[in-house]
């Protein structure tokens, strides 16, 4: 009898434990295919992605999880003046940085290198992207990339790939706004559930089990 009721308290127990983590994230029903992943939704303007950012917490989150793969897609909707074309050059980034087996976790990576370099010209020194011309020299300073060696990537499968990602995540980026972390490409975390570094962790760390 007594065995019985410790069963059913432990039951209880996981039942309750299952429900509260249910809480914590969303199911999309048209995510991305991404196994094995955790996308983080961003934008260089949002403080929050930046002080992430600063943080290192997809680095942090790759120590500990290091068979995920870890990447940033940037919401254009956010800047509607020049996001197509800094879309492009993120799409850019990503792909070098596949080439040289990192992501966006890889702090000597493009995509790392690009964010904090639109990071800082937004919140460090309050400067604005002014022309087309500065989304070049951004491109051949960041990203070591001309004008004809980009346009030549943007016409490839995996450039168009990258890039409908991009606007795929526009959508989801509604939903709670950015930042905003997607787990395998389709376990969408809550904003309340990111109260801390170690219960994002948990959560990706569950949420990474589930295809």
């Amino acid at each position: 009898m007594f065995f019985k009721k410790i069963s059913k308290l432990f039951l209880i127990f996981v039942c309750f434990a299952n429900f509260s983590f249910a809480k914590d994230f969303i199911v999309l029903e048209d995510g991305f295919d991404s196994k094995n992943s955790l996308i983080e939704l961003f934008s260089y303007k949002c403080i929050h992605c930046y002080n992430h950012h600063k943080f290192g917490t997809l680095n942090k989150l790759k120590r500990e999880l290091p068979n995920l793969s870890y990447n940033l897609y940037p919401i254009s909707l956010a800047d509607k003046r020049f996001g197509k074309e800094l879309n492009e050059l993120f799409a850019f980034a990503q792909a070098k940085d596949m080439q040289e087996n990192k992501d966006a976790s890889s702090e000597d990576g493009f995509v790392h290198r690009l964010a904090d370099y639109l990071f800082v010209l937004h919140f460090v020194k309050k400067q604005e992207i002014q022309n087309l011309n500065e989304i070049e020299q951004i491109a051949l300073n960041v990203l070591n990339v001309s004008k004809n060696e980009l346009e030549n990537f943007l016409q490839s499968n995996e450039a168009k790939k990258i890039l409908a990602n991009y606007e795929k995540a526009n959508e989801f980026a509604q939903i709670y706004g950015t930042p905003t972390f997607i787990v395998n490409g389709k376990y969408q975390i809550k904003p309340e559930a990111l109260s801390s570094m170690q219960n994002l962790l948990k959560i990706v760390s569950e949420l990474s089990k589930n295809e």
